[in-house]
């Protein structure tokens, strides 16, 4: 396995042609196994996007109940909240498109079993890569919606 460390101190990730070694050494060559712990891999990569998807969908319907109260604060409150609320929705987009797409291993074109591990693990990347992006368009979004809402709050503040 590569040795290197990454810049937060941690051993740097292993190369696709590492990892495939790996998995191949570790269980012994035994596909069904390792083609199980991959679909293991995507499974939490599903169900974190239900996660992503669950407070996309809460912030959604806290919008319809309190939306136009808080934009009722101003201009910029409501700039916030439009801002924060598209951030959420695209990062739904994301988690839907990217990651919740179905693409089953069992469709990847017959091969050995390194190319098979291979093409999962570029599956398998390729959706952690839009959990990383839903994830961070879901932060910035929801964190503007927060100050959409501190703003409400101070707003309301007794005079």
């Amino acid at each position: 396995m590569n040795a290197g460390k990454s810049s937060f101190g941690a051993p740097s990730p292993a190369t696709r042609d590492e990892e495939t070694r790996h998995l191949l050494q570790l269980y012994g060559g035994d596909a069904a196994k390792i083609m199980g712990a991959i679909e293991a891999q995507l499974a939490i990569l599903a169900a974190r996007a239900q996660t992503l998807l669950s407070l996309a969908g809460i912030t959604v319907t806290v919008t319809g109940f309190s939306g136009a109260n808080i934009a009722r604060t101003g201009r910029l409150a409501a700039g916030l909240l439009v801002s924060g609320l598209a951030f959420v929705l695209l990062s739904a987009s994301v988690a839907m498109v990217g990651i919740l797409r179905v693409r089953w291993i069992t469709s990847l074109p017959p091969s050995s079993l390194e190319v098979s591990i291979e093409n999962a693990l570029d599956v398998r990347d390729v959706k952690t890569r839009g959990f990383s992006v839903a994830l961070r368009l879901l932060v910035v979004g929801l964190l503007l919606y927060g100050a959409s809402v501190g703003l409400l709050l101070l707003g309301n503040l007794p005079r």
